[in-house]
């Protein structure tokens, strides 16, 4: 009885030995599997963990193996429908990826063509490739003013400012939108009515259009909006239930009378004054009350025949709004004025300034006067203008502000020059607003560089056109963009004579002022043309800035003036960096003083002055 126990005690304890030891060779497995990718360029899978096992395949590198288990340095991988042993260090574990699609709920839409995807977020970084515009994309995140985005392809950032995000699951539908029949016409009921850039009183608000007015329709929206031109040029929209539609305009007047968009001045400069009336004309009954020579009155309304609707010494009429008697501004202009005690002349030395109705740049320009014209100072301002006799029949204020001139007491000795009104007729002038469409340039303070270059641009373009110059714009939207090359080659390919890159700048928010640019490096020599354009815009700013920075005239190779065909300067108006500046440089003020100080820097050069 004890032998057979202790036989079949023996039988068990071997057999506990047999299963431990079958324990100890199979290793453990692990909880999860995970995929590895090869890094050796080629990796044996063998039957067991060791180097002398069989081979029963190998892999190239970067193929991709699923883990299913260790032991030691060795990996139990599965490729394919083979389950076998791989060294651990030749193998690299795969992070999981996560679709970016699963972890959003909004998406980008474009609001342009040719919007590059970039590299990172700046935008000198590579182009991926482009969106155009309403195409979408799965939004990713948004950093300093760029958003990472994925397309179908395509992985990198586009610049904010050309995009909208919203969300995927949006169920807003949008209104259907139709073309109005021709003559039909929206009749303002409402006192005051709203026009918005898009048809719903939740979008942004453009203006506002007045009870009574006449406005034609040109689209219609299914909720009710309709699309109305509400200035030249402008639409909106605004909500049909204010108003009446009717086919053909009423006939009650086909003159329309507005508010001002903003505050705005009107300055008599008729020396007899100006008749109120009681209507928008000249036939309409005198409220017995002249607004007076060299008085400012706000306008209350504009007539779109040119009268204006004031109110002066407690009366309210109309007045004759036409430039013949004045000018309207929205600078609110104040001066005092005396005659000199002792007899004192003006006196141009050098450049040109110009004569202006009033003692402000603001003012329109009656002439322009340059070096040896002098007159008889009739007052002077306290702001440091003098009146002069212009010419036989007319009286104007030029500067005293600038090196240009001077005031004395002793007589000149021949007779007083007539003005000189310089002309740019045959020459033939590129303004290149510097950037466009893609390329932003420099922001900040609400500014966009881009856009300041353009809008100055034009000021300049319209300056020289008054004078009879030519000009070529290398843009003339902010749409377009040409590249450094195209822009460098344009006066040739124009025949151009000159060539000015209008441009703002950045830096740090303490920085201020203007300054210009030329290359010494360049095909022909741009010195004096610079200096000339350069000393003409200082003596602009000078009479109505004079503590605005002059940053001086510099030689820098830029692109655009290095590799041009004819004299060429390069300008920086401002600073968008800092908030002072970027103010003044966003006024139509400013951009008319650098536009005037351009013209005269050219005449001074062309020898036209």
């Amino acid at each position: 009885m004890n032998t057979k126990r202790l036989y079949i005690a023996t039988i068990v304890s071997i057999c506990l030995i047999l299963v431990v030891s079958m324990f100890a060779v199979i290793p453990k497995a692990d909880a999860a599997t995970t995929n590895l990718k090869v890094t050796a360029n080629a990796l044996n899978i063998r039957s067991m963990p060791n180097t002398s096992s069989k081979v029963l395949l190998s892999v190239k590198k970067n193929t991709t193996v699923t883990k299913l288990s260790k032991s030691g340095n060795w990996y139990q991988v599965k490729y394919k429908n083979v389950k076998g042993w791989a060294s651990a260090k030749y193998l690299k574990t795969v992070t999981p990826t996560v679709s970016t699609a699963s972890l959003t709920s909004k998406i980008v839409t474009s609001k342009t063509d040719n919007l590059n995807i970039r590299q990172t977020n700046s935008a000198a970084s590579k182009s991926l490739g482009k969106l155009n515009k309403g195409k979408t994309a799965t939004y990713i995140q948004q950093k300093n003013g760029w958003v990472k985005i994925k397309t179908a392809s395509i992985t990198g950032w586009v610049n904010a400012t050309y995009v909208t995000i919203s969300n995927k699951n949006s169920t807003a539908s949008k209104p259907k939108i139709t073309n109005a029949k021709e003559n039909l016409y929206f009749v303002v009921n409402a006192n005051s009515l709203s026009v918005r850039s898009e048809p719903s009183s939740s979008s942004k608000k453009l203006d506002y259009v007045y009870k009574n007015e006449s406005l034609q329709i040109s689209r219609i929206a299914s909720n009710g909006w309709v699309e109305v031109t509400y200035q030249t040029g402008k639409k909106g929209w605004v909500s049909g239930k204010y108003g009446t539609q009717k086919v053909k305009e009423p006939t009650t007047s086909s003159i329309t009378v507005v508010v001002p968009e903003e505050t705005t001045y009107y300055y008599v400069t008729e020396r007899t004054g100006l008749t109120m009336r009681d209507n928008y004309s000249a036939s309409a009954e005198s409220l017995g009350q002249d607004v007076p020579f060299e008085t400012k009155v706000q306008i209350l309304k504009q007539a779109s025949n040119g009268w204006i609707y004031v109110s002066y010494n407690d009366v309210e009429g109309w007045i004759n709004g036409s430039t013949y008697y004045g000018f309207a501004s929205t600078a609110d202009i104040s001066f005092t004025a005396s005659v000199p005690s002792k007899t004192q002349y003006f006196v141009m030395k050098s450049s040109t300034l110009n004569v202006r109705s009033l003692p402000t740049t603001a003012a329109p320009s009656l002439g322009k006067v340059s070096k040896g014209n002098f007159f008889k100072v009739l007052r002077v301002s306290n702001n440091n203008w003098v009146e002069v006799q212009y010419n036989s029949k007319q009286k104007g204020w030029i500067s005293a502000n600038t090196t240009s001139s001077k005031i004395t007491t002793k007589k000149p000795t021949t007779t007083v020059s007539d003005s000189v009104k310089g002309s740019l007729a045959g020459i033939k002038i590129v303004i290149d607003p510097g950037h466009g469409r893609q390329d932003s340039g420099a922001s900040g303070n609400g500014v966009v560089e881009k856009t300041l270059n353009l809008k100055a641009a034009k000021a300049i373009q319209t300056a020289i056109e008054n004078v009879d110059g030519t000009v070529y714009m290398t843009r003339t939207t902010d749409n377009q963009f040409l590249t450094l090359d195209e822009r460098a080659g344009y006066a040739k390919q124009k025949g151009a004579n000159a060539f000015i890159s209008v441009h703002h700048n950045s830096g740090p928010s303490s920085a201020t002022g203007y300054e210009s640019y030329y290359s010494t490096s360049a095909r022909v020599s741009s010195a004096k043309f610079a200096e000339a354009i350069h000393e003409g815009i200082k003596d602009a700013i000078k009479e109505e800035y004079p503590s605005y920075s002059d940053r001086k005239l510099k030689k820098v190779d830029y692109y655009v003036v290095r590799y041009n065909s004819v004299v060429s300067v390069l300008l920086e108006l401002g600073f968008v960096s800092n908030s002072s500046d970027a103010k003044l440089v966003n006024s139509d003020h400013y951009r008319e003083t650098v536009a005037e100080g351009v013209v005269n820097g050219l005449l001074a050069y062309y020898g036209r002055d």
